[in-house]
């Protein structure tokens, strides 16, 4: 939390008095957020997975994610795997990540030209 909330018009002109006139307050670091380092982490490691085909190591790591955040890392590790300056990588289906780690499934792969 800042010290100022910049959109209530009285706490930006106490802000402008004690700090001078600036349009975006300090930023807080990484100290009272450390989650979000921890998730630029994770997906920096989860994209070396993906780019090296781990694909199991990736499926256990995308399943211990929260629920909510696992079709949108899916959706941008494909777009990693897909980029045109890489080598072509098939990418598996959203419904292979979507099964139990401890399950050996054949692998279903689709291309990662859609």
């Amino acid at each position: 939390m800042h010290k100022y909330n910049f959109e209530n018009a009285t706490e930006k002109r106490k802000a402008d008095e004690e700090l001078g006139h600036i349009l975006m307050p300090h930023p807080d670091g990484q100290v009272k957020h450390p989650e979000h380092l921890q998730q630029h982490e994770m997906l920096q490691v989860l994209q070396r997975e993906a780019l090296n085909e781990n694909w199991a190591v990736l499926r256990k790591m995308i399943l211990e994610l929260p629920e909510h955040q696992r079709k949108d890392t899916i959706n941008m590790l494909k777009h990693t795997c897909n980029d045109p300056l890489l080598k072509p990588r098939k990418f598996p289906d959203v419904a292979w990540f979507q099964k139990r780690a401890d399950e050996t499934p054949t692998l279903n792969m689709s291309t990662t030209d859609g």
